[in-house]
């Protein structure tokens, strides 16, 4: 019986490895990390001299 059982995991495990292996789409897994340039905001009196 342990024979049978460790023979049944091997097939399933050959049959089942190129299914596994050309299955999953691996540039889905990862989201895009682009971000926008930042846009320079205007200076003004208040932001020029923070001091006073």
């Amino acid at each position: 019986m342990k024979t049978f059982i460790t023979a049944a995991l091997l097939t399933a495990t050959v049959l089942s490895t190129p299914a596994m292996a050309f299955g999953v789409p691996t540039h889905t897994l990862i989201p895009n990390m682009s971000f926008p340039e930042p846009v320079q905001e205007p200076v003004t009196k208040g932001q020029t001299n923070p001091s006073k």
